[in-house]
Formats: C-alpha cells, sequence, structure tokens
C-alpha cells in the first residue's frame, strides 16, 4: 500500500510548484514583450518625411513674430534620403537653404541693443512705461529689413523620425536641426538671453537686471515650443517602466520633495509617541477611578465624570473631536496646531486604554484579591503586587494594538494643518497634479510602521504564552 506523503514535503512540493508558475508567467511576460516591441512595418519615405518638416516649421513661428514668419518662409528643404535606424527611428538627411540669421545678428548685434536703448530713453522721456511687446514691434521692422538684405547659408542636417507605434513617425526636433534649418535662430535667441552689457557711445551699459530689454529683442524671434524631448520607442512593458520612473522622479527626486514625506513623516511620529504617553496617563487614572469605584462603592463623582469622559470620546469620530478642539476651545487662546493635535489624540486613546486596562483588571479572578486581603495586603498592595502583574499580560497585546491605531488615527491631524504624513503627499500631489504616487507612497509607509508594529506585537504575544506555559 503507497505511503501518503509527509505533511512537510507536501508544502515543500506546493510552494516550489507556485515558484514555477511564477516564474513562467514572468518569462511569458517578458517573451511577450519582445515580441511586441519587433521591428514594426511601418515606413517613411522622403516625400512623407519632407512633408512632416515642411509642416512643422511652418507652424513654429509665434504669432506677430514677423521676422520668424519671414525666416520660415524662405527657408527651402529637400530630403535627400531616409534609411531606418537600429532604435525603431528613421534618419532623414535633409539639405536647406536659409537667411542667415546668426549672420545678421553678430553683425548688427550691438546696433540692435544700441536701437533699443534709444527707445527706451524716449519712453522714459515721455512719461511713457516701456514694455518687452513695445520693444518688439520697435525693433521688428528694423530687424526683418536686416534679414532680407542678409545671404543665405546651405548645409546637410539630419532629421530624426520615430516609431512610436502610432499611425505615422513621430518628429523630433533637437535644437541643432532647428537652428540648423533656420539659419542659427537657437544661438540667437540664446545669446540674447544671455546678453548682459552693451556698447553705447564708447561706454559700456549694462543690462544685466532688465529682463524686459532683452525679452522685447527675443519676441521678434518668437517661436511656438517644439518638443525637444526624444519620443519613447520602447517596448509596452518598458515604457510602463519608464512612466512609473517619471512619475516616481517628478513627484519625489525633483525638487527634493520628497522631504515633505520626511518631515511629515517625522511630526507623525512625535504626535502618536506623544499621544500614547498623555493616553497612557489618562487611561490609568481613569481606569483606576472606576475600578476603586466597582469594587469600593467610593469616589462616585469622578466615576461619573470618567464615564462621561469615556461615552463622549467613543460615541463621536476622531476627527470632529479634532477640529472642536482645535477650532473651537485652542485657537481662540492662541494655542498651536501641533499641541492640539497631541491632546485631542491623547483625550482619544486614554478613553479606549482606560477600558482595556479596567476590562484586564477586572478580568482577574476575586480570589486573587481575597487571597491577597486574607495575607494582610491591603487594597493598593494587593492590586500592585497581584492583580496588576497578571492583567499587564492580558491586557499588553490590546495596548499595542490601541498605539497601532493611534498611529493610523494620525492621518486625519492634516484637516487643522499639521504638516504629518498625509499633508505631506497632499502637498507633493498639489505642485505634481499626480494622485496615484504621492498617495501610494503615504499609504506605502504607514502600511510599513504598522506592519513592523504588528510583528512586534506578535513577538510580545509568542513571548507571553511561553512564559504562561
Amino acid at each position: 500500500m503507497k505511503q501518503p506523503l509527509p505533511q512537510k514535503k507536501k508544502r515543500l512540493i506546493i510552494n516550489l510548484s507556485l515558484v514555477g508558475i511564477c516564474i513562467l508567467l514572468v518569462a511569458g511576460v517578458f517573451v511577450a514583450d519582445a515580441i511586441a516591441n519587433r521591428q514594426s512595418d511601418l515606413e517613411l519615405t522622403p516625400e512623407q518625411a519632407q512633408t512632416y518638416i515642411e509642416q512643422t516649421l511652418a507652424s513654429l513661428p509665434t504669432a506677430g513674430a514677423e521676422c520668424s514668419v519671414y525666416t520660415v518662409e524662405n527657408t527651402t528643404i529637400q530630403v535627400l534620403s531616409v534609411q531606418p535606424g537600429a532604435a525603431r527611428e528613421f534618419v532623414a538627411r535633409v539639405k536647406y537653404t536659409t537667411p542667415d540669421v546668426r549672420g545678421m545678428y553678430e553683425a548688427h548685434k550691438n546696433d540692435l541693443f544700441v536701437s533699443v536703448m534709444e527707445y527706451a530713453q524716449k519712453r522714459q522721456e515721455q512719461g511713457k512705461k516701456v514694455n518687452a511687446t513695445g520693444i518688439q514691434i520697435h525693433v521688428e521692422g528694423y530687424v526683418k529689413s536686416l534679414l532680407e538684405a542678409q545671404e543665405y547659408v546651405s548645409g546637410e542636417v539630419d532629421v530624426y523620425f520615430y516609431d512610436t507605434r502610432a499611425e505615422q513617425p513621430v518628429m523630433y526636433l533637437s535644437d541643432e536641426a532647428i537652428d540648423a534649418l533656420l539659419g542659427g535662430y537657437v544661438t540667437v535667441k540664446d545669446d540674447i538671453k544671455n546678453t548682459m552689457s552693451f556698447t553705447m557711445n564708447g561706454e559700456t551699459v549694462s543690462i544685466e537686471n532688465d529682463n524686459t530689454f532683452r525679452n522685447g529683442i527675443n519676441q521678434c524671434f518668437g517661436m511656438s515650443n517644439y518638443d525637444s524631448e526624444i519620443p519613447d520607442t520602447s517596448s509596452p512593458l518598458q515604457q510602463k517602466f519608464n512612466d512609473l520612473g517619471d512619475e516616481f522622479y517628478r513627484n519625489f527626486i525633483e525638487k527634493n520633495r520628497w522631504l515633505y514625506l520626511v518631515e511629515g513623516l517625522g511630526n507623525t511620529l512625535a504626535i502618536t509617541a506623544l499621544a500614547l504617553l498623555l493616553g497612557i496617563v489618562l487611561g490609568v487614572v481613569t481606569a483606576l477611578i472606576r475600578i476603586v469605584h466597582d469594587k469600593t462603592d467610593k469616589l462616585y463623582y469622578l466615576d461619573k465624570v470618567a464615564g462621561l469622559y469615556i461615552s463622549a470620546i467613543r460615541g463621536t469620530p476622531v476627527m470632529v473631536q479634532l477640529l472642536i478642539i482645535y477650532f473651537v476651545l485652542l485657537l481662540p487662546v492662541g494655542i498651536e496646531k501641533f499641541p492640539a493635535a497631541v491632546l485631542c489624540f491623547g483625550l482619544n486613546s486614554g478613553a479606549y486604554v482606560s477600558e482595556i486596562i479596567r476590562g484586564g483588571i477586572m478580568s482577574i479572578d476575586q480570589g486573587q484579591t481575597e487571597a491577597g486581603r486574607s495575607l494582610g495586603f491591603g487594597f493598593w498592595p494587593t492590586m500592585w503586587h497581584i492583580v496588576i502583574p497578571q492583567a499587564f499580560k492580558v491586557v499588553l497585546p490590546s495596548l499595542c494594538n490601541e498605539f497601532i491605531t493611534l498611529l493610523k488615527e494620525t492621518s486625519v491631524a492634516f484637516y487643522i494643518g499639521v504638516a504629518d504624513l498625509t499633508r505631506g503627499g497632499i502637498k507633493i500631489r498639489s505642485q505634481t497634479y499626480s494622485n496615484f504616487m504621492p498617495l501610494l507612497a503615504v499609504a506605502l509607509i504607514y502600511f510599513v510602521l504598522v506592519l513592523g508594529l504588528t510583528k512586534l506585537v506578535g513577538m510580545l504575544e509568542r513571548r507571553l504564552r511561553k512564559s504562561e506555559r
């Protein structure tokens, strides 16, 4: 007769089977991703590339920028060839002829700045404002006339098209390509932006703090923003990872936004620790008042106050308590948000701690108290030496769970403006307009904290069970 497998071998076989299934699933995902990333049948002819480039160039000049319009209208291109690349791209070799914008600017740069300064001085003498649009209108005709008299430059440049699994390739306009196709436009705009002085009547004139001056000239060469970021041609799975990486960088690394979470975590732990201490003190005092009344019929009025306190705390939501304590009671007397949060969560925790402690002490058999009294102990020595040590083992796991609950409840502190962990995530969300990453990060941090505390509670419970045996 065939013997059944031992339980340990069964578990080992099941675990190995699950691991094997997971490996097969992961391998299947990567194989499918590799198949999806194969070179597509998308094609790009020189005629199509030329049409795309001409349409894109025609859309670049901003409204009213006559110099840009003139340059684009007088630029001719011819796509000589289109070759497929190794990274799902097409490389179009383009021959161009365009007005020499860079040559015009370099030859007349100082005269251009002097003309603008004379215009600005005249406006100021008339008591009128000088703005960028006025400067643009003043110099645009002058710059255009210089362009019309300027010679043309010719050359060749590579323009890249990327296969992003769209219906047509996506053209990538780098700064280098735009600079070449439009006669040095990018170089001219960068130089204007970085010019801090010029010479006028033999003297150096500083415009370091005059952005209006530079912006007005730059608007003559106005172009719409073009995407200078290389399109993503990676596989669908890799694109997901790339998107997640971009989101992570934007939400946490960029501008050190992760510091909001660090600061919030510190405040959350501080509130929890201080509220925990306050809750333990209040809970112990309240529990002892009620126990003394139950066992001796003393402290009647204090017992009523303690009962009212517990009922009020347990009968209302913690967020409502927080709003009342801060906005109604403490804000009018000038108490800050942080101590208000500590007081609220301490009061809330104290009510639950008192019931946990009272339940633990009352669960100890009455015979234990009678045995202590028979040995000559009074009420308090009996409680301290006999009842409380036994009750401690009973209530400790419940107290630890209450502390975990307290940690999570502090997440509502942001309603009164405390910079806790939740508010840190919301602050990142308000800056990046991203919901997924900031809120997920907050949830994960809470989860890790609670998981760690839960493990510690489990270890403590096992130790207590061992000591009982």
